[in-house]
């Protein structure tokens, strides 16, 4: 009998991670109005955000995202999953042209939420 094991991307961690990441993005385009945000996955240490920025990140900065992610996190926010449409998900990213890429690959087909070869077995 084969033993099922749990998809990384159902798991709770995943949730948590992938939340994490968004909540990072908030706190980074507060800081740059006009930076460009473009994919933010979790991955098996934590997770990440690939930003275009209008100058690099310094360490100071790094601890003021730190501390405006503890508050975003202390407002007891609900996450949840909401599915759009491309369309609803081209006017809600209007003014992100790597989201916007990465949605054309999604409409097209063969590439995944952020922007790998999509593999319909995961």
């Amino acid at each position: 009998m084969a033993l099922q094991t749990e998809r990384y991307q159902d798991t709770q961690l995943y949730k948590i991670r992938h939340s994490a990441a968004h909540v990072m993005a908030q706190a980074v385009m507060e800081m740059f109005p006009d930076g460009k945000v473009t994919i933010g996955p979790p991955v098996e240490n934590g997770f990440y955000y690939d930003f275009d920025l209008p100058r690099n990140l310094t360490p100071e900065d790094l601890e003021l995202i730190e501390k405006r992610m503890r508050q975003i996190v202390q407002g007891k926010h609900e996450f949840k999953k909401t599915v759009v449409s491309a369309e609803e998900a081209k006017k809600i990213f209007a003014d992100q042209p790597y989201k916007l890429e990465l949605i054309e690959g999604l409409e097209k087909g063969g590439l995944d939420e952020y922007g790998n070869p999509f593999n319909r077995e995961t």
